[in-house]
């Protein structure tokens, strides 16, 4: 029986913009899952390093590292047309009812530095 489980968080970015500042400024505390540039735009998915047990504590620690960042790099946080922080989650035939907070402290957070949020669900790997 395969268990619901929260995965990950991974702040996806997206500008037409050059972003290599602020990647680099966020992969000291970070992990880097993907970073392509092209003629047209440039796209990012960082997730927080470390054992991070909840969404609530994944998206505090990026936006901790985020606000930490350089003026260069807050610049080009500026520049993104898309600064989402997606949340995954593996689904699963148990428990019956799964529920995961976020705090209204941390919703005003993604909001005051101009951030989204989605849910992601990924199958029951079989």
């Amino acid at each position: 029986m395969s268990e619901i489980q929260f995965l990950n968080v991974d702040l996806e970015l997206e500008s037409k913009q050059d972003i290599s500042v602020l990647v680099a400024d966020l992969k000291k505390n970070a992990m880097v899952l993907h970073y392509d540039k092209d003629e047209y735009r440039q796209l990012a998915r960082i997730e927080a390093a470390g054992d991070i047990s909840t969404p609530d504590k994944a998206i505090n620690h990026l936006c901790e590292l985020i606000e930490s960042c350089s003026r260069n790099a807050l610049k080009q946080w500026l520049s993104c047309s898309r600064r989402t922080f997606d949340i995954g989650f593996e689904s699963g035939t148990s428990p019956k009812c799964f529920n995961q907070a976020l705090h209204a402290d941390t919703l005003l957070r993604i909001s005051a530095i101009g951030a989204g949020m989605e849910i992601t669900i990924y199958p029951i790997d079989k």
